[in-house]
């Protein structure tokens, strides 16, 4: 039997300061824009469903398939992330989002924004893909805090869009507000394909899964089970070593979303049928969740730094079902403004460590899969099924029973994560999972 050859792998790269700015900075962004279609859509949900002629019920549904769409464009990106490479998809996903809100915003009847709008849940995809080469790229001792600065896009993208579309849907214009991003987008395709590098590490795994098929032996400088590398993605996620870790974050993520699938999917449009706030007014508390979202995002990626993220995830979401049960007090601006204040804070904030405690989770061989598939299930919990139930419990008029349902579900996820890993902070990825 003939000795198979060795390929080596290009030396360890150090990163140098400009290039992991220019990292942070091109994820927080891409962050910022691929959650600008589902923030826009929200905010813009009263006034679509007025202009279109859609009942709360169908448009809560056409959410839910959207975010079905999402569950299933993530099971399909985390195998190509794996298979193909962190930049491409990174850019692909990108152009994708774009395309999009164009198609929204050129929409004239019901039965096309259903189509569309549930088309339109693979803009999500930029998230797991941003975040998949961030990781790999920010080095260990600042991993929580610059992987919060890039989740903190997403909030800071809901500030942003928020403000922007009180100003704007009072007109009654919700198309303006699908086209403001385009061109950001394009532009910051163009420059990740000139500026940003497949990640070090990627690079290693991709090529022990090549010489795979040619039969070759691979010296690398990073830490990679090689011949676990070589079982398909899927495989690995459910062999032993990964098997209880992929199930709790998986059952986690699915229920805490909940919170957010009350608060960031039909926030508006429970303010403005519960509270009977006017648009403007609701969009403002919208906005002002944004800001909260926005600091609780960055406290907690810094804090993940020093006592873990699991002990986070854990405390957070609890205190944030809280938070968003309170909704069920009936109120007016103030007690709304407090509320998505509190809740963007803890409830969204705890986001901000939790991407960074997925990626530590899953070695760098098979880290795209197993990110995408449970932020897949986070998804579909959060945006279709959350959605759905709370849809239907609103339009038969309970909505006191949405809020505290909202509340329970979140509690409970949270519960559920105290039988995962504990993984300590400040640590290399290869040192925490191999």
């Amino acid at each position: 039997m003939a000795t198979p050859s060795t390929v080596k792998v290009g030396a360890r790269q150090v990163r140098s300061n400009v290039y992991l700015a220019t990292v942070v900075i091109f994820g927080t962004f891409a962050v910022l824009l691929g959650g600008f279609d589902s923030i826009a859509r929200s905010d813009a949900l009263p006034v679509i469903l007025k202009s279109l002629h859609i009942s709360v019920g169908t448009g809560s549904l056409v959410f839910s398939a959207s975010f079905v769409v999402t569950f299933l464009g993530n099971l399909v990106l985390g195998e190509l992330l794996d298979r193909i490479g962190r930049k491409k998809l990174f850019i692909w996903t990108l152009l994708i989002s774009t395309l999009f809100s164009v198609l929204t915003a050129a929409v004239t009847n019901a039965w096309e924004y259903a189509i569309i709008g549930a088309l339109a849940g693979t803009t999500l995809c930029v998230l797991q893909s941003s975040e998949v080469f961030v990781s790999e790229e920010v080095p260990a001792k600042w991993r929580g805090t610059l992987m919060g600065i890039v989740m903190a896009g997403f909030s800071g993208g809901s500030i942003i869009i928020s403000l922007v579309a009180s100003a704007i849907l009072p007109s009654g214009d919700w198309r303006l507000l699908f086209l403001l991003a385009i061109v950001p987008v394009v532009v910051l395709a163009i420059l990740s394909a000139f500026f940003l590098r497949e990640p070090p590490r990627s690079q290693e795994a991709l090529a022990i899964k090549r010489a795979r098929r040619r039969g070759e032996a691979v010296e690398t400088h990073y830490a990679i089970d090689a011949e676990k590398a070589k079982q398909s993605e899927w495989r690995q996620l459910f062999a032993p070593d990964l098997r209880r870790q992929t199930i709790l974050t998986s059952a986690f993520g699915f229920l805490m979303n909940f919170g957010n699938g009350m608060v960031l999917v039909l926030g508006v449009t429970y303010l403005t049928l519960y509270d009977h706030l006017g648009i403007g007014a609701a969009d403002f508390s919208f906005a002002i969740e944004g800001f909260a979202s926005l600091v609780g995002v960055l406290v907690v990626g810094f804090l993940a730094d020093y006592i873990g993220a699991r002990t986070i995830l854990i405390i957070w979401p609890i205190v944030g079902g809280i938070m968003v049960g309170l909704l069920a007090i009936h109120g007016g601006v103030g007690w709304a403004d407090f509320i998505m204040a509190g809740y963007g804070f803890i409830g969204q904030g705890v986001t901000g460590c939790w991407t960074r405690y997925l990626t530590d989770s899953f070695p760098t061989r098979v880290r795209g899969t197993g990110v995408s598939f449970v932020t897949a299930l986070y998804f579909l919990g959060g945006g279709a099924f959350a959605p759905a139930i709370y849809g239907a419990v609103m339009n038969a008029g309970h909505y006191v029973l949405s809020a505290l349902l909202s509340a329970i579900i979140m509690i409970i996820g949270a519960l559920i994560l105290l039988g995962a890993k504990r993984i300590p902070p400040r640590k290399e990825l290869e040192e925490i999972a191999i």
